[in-house]
């Protein structure tokens, strides 16, 4: 039984995307989970795995001598349990867990979920994380991508190269039992909806600009959004 420990940022996105790995994988590892606790945690222990808090990341923080001490606490628990092999996802995990994951000499596999404000803005800011990052991908057994911009950004800006091993995984997938398809409705009026975080990473500025050139021709048609704002983000939108 291998012993696999995976550090996220959050609960959230690592039960609703995450969930049947971690149900695949606790059949034959022992799976220990290492990120702050939400409410999603307990859920996610009911499938199987372990749970370590940690309260000391912070998603959208940029304070250097926080992220040393994550990095430190990263280390810290690494070291106590001694895993296999370790997953991360997200940018901070990714960085300072890929750190921590080096010094003590875990073999680790990254998941590039998507490149996040601090790379995608220009500026100082971006060129510190792309160095940060190429560091911490540089050992890597595996980086997997979600899609291809983000590889292309990657090896355009030289984080990565030829060197390093990695592919794109074409997606998180729907569970497609628990979410089953439906046919669509039979009406004449035509609705929109737009299913994502309230940001301008993620399409809102299009889809509204969108749904006014079409509701100047079409004023039937309807635009809904269904998703939240994040108080914390600062990145416009």
């Amino acid at each position: 039984m291998k012993r696999i420990l995976i550090i996220a940022n959050n609960d959230v996105g690592l039960y609703k995307f995450r969930k049947e790995l971690i149900t695949e994988l606790t059949k034959e590892n022992e799976i220990y989970l290492l990120l702050p606790y939400g409410k999603n945690v307990d859920k996610l222990i009911a499938l199987g795995a372990k749970f370590i808090d940690c309260p000391y990341l912070e998603r959208r923080g940029t304070n250097p001598f926080k992220d040393i001490r994550l990095m430190l606490y990263f280390r810290k628990n690494i070291r106590k349990l001694k895993p296999d092999v370790i997953l991360t996802y997200t940018i901070k995990p990714n960085i300072y867990g890929g750190y921590a994951a080096c010094l003590c000499k875990i073999p680790y596999i990254v998941n590039v979920t998507g490149l996040g404000t601090a790379l995608e803005n220009e500026g100082i800011l971006q060129k510190i994380t792309s160095l940060m990052y190429k560091v911490a991908l540089k050992d890597a057994k595996k980086i997997f991508f979600q899609n291809q911009a983000n590889q292309d950004f990657m090896l355009d800006r030289k984080i990565i190269d030829k060197s390093n091993s990695y592919e794109i995984i074409p997606g998180s997938g729907v569970n497609l039992q628990e979410y089953q398809v439906k046919p669509y409705p039979k009406q004449e009026q035509v609705k929109f909806a737009f299913v994502s975080r309230i940001m301008k990473q993620k399409g809102i500025d299009q889809y509204l600009a969108a749904a006014k050139y079409i509701k100047k021709k079409y004023p039937e048609t309807e635009f809904h959004i269904y998703g939240f704002c994040e108080e914390e983000y600062q990145g416009g939108g």
